[in-house]
């Protein structure tokens, strides 16, 4: 629901799919939803989106963008992280539908998805388990699964979306953020939120 109030809007731009403009108020839900109803509208299986954006995601978006936030201490890098990084769900979410992918990008893909699951997992142990954080594995596991999105998305998207995916890991794989999140008492309220959406996508997804 974007409301009428202009006033906290920006515009989301890139070279392949237009511009769109939400609020920054709930700014990455409200993107995720924009852009699943966008690809939606080149698609015609919901389920596929949904897979990759729904609204289990966009909460889980929403807390990302607060991390960043207060890491970054200015919205806009902020804000470009979360909009680089939902145009690269979207874009493979859109490979996958189109069946743009050959047997051995199928075979990245299964690998990005198990490196994946396996990120995930470890944020939630390393949350339950006290001081078995480890900020050098994390930061090569999300390294690992960098060049597996660069690997699987490298005949098909552009180089400024290849460099958006560089940007998303700048921060996924920064020790100093991953370390904080653990560490520092002021992401812990919502680093709890992160680790609720984290729990809910591992249920949901049956690992």
């Amino acid at each position: 629901k974007t409301g009428a109030n202009n006033s906290s809007r920006f515009e989301m731009s890139s070279d392949e799919e237009g511009e769109d403009t939400v609020p920054q108020q709930g700014m990455s839900h409200s993107l995720g939803m924009r852009m699943q109803k966008k690809l939606l509208g080149m698609t015609a299986k919901k389920s596929v989106v949904k897979a990759f954006i729904d609204e289990n995601s966009g909460e889980l978006l929403d807390h990302l963008y607060d991390v960043a936030k207060m890491f970054y201490a200015d919205s806009k890098p902020a804000k470009k992280f979360v909009k680089d990084l939902l145009k690269i769900i979207v874009k493979i979410g859109f490979l996958y539908n189109k069946q743009q992918l050959n047997d051995d990008e199928l075979k990245t893909g299964t690998s990005l998805q198990s490196k994946l699951k396996m990120a995930i997992l470890t944020i939630i142990s390393y949350h339950d388990v006290a001081f078995t954080f480890d900020a050098a594995f994390l930061t090569s596991l999300f390294e690992n699964i960098r060049e597996l999105v660069q690997k699987l998305i490298a005949r098909h998207l552009t180089d400024k979306s290849k460099e958006r995916v560089e940007n998303v890991f700048r921060f996924f794989g920064n020790a100093d953020m991953l370390t904080s999140l653990y560490n520092n008492p002021a992401y812990k309220a919502v680093f709890e939120k992160i680790i609720a959406c984290c729990t809910k996508l591992i249920e949901t997804n049956g690992w």
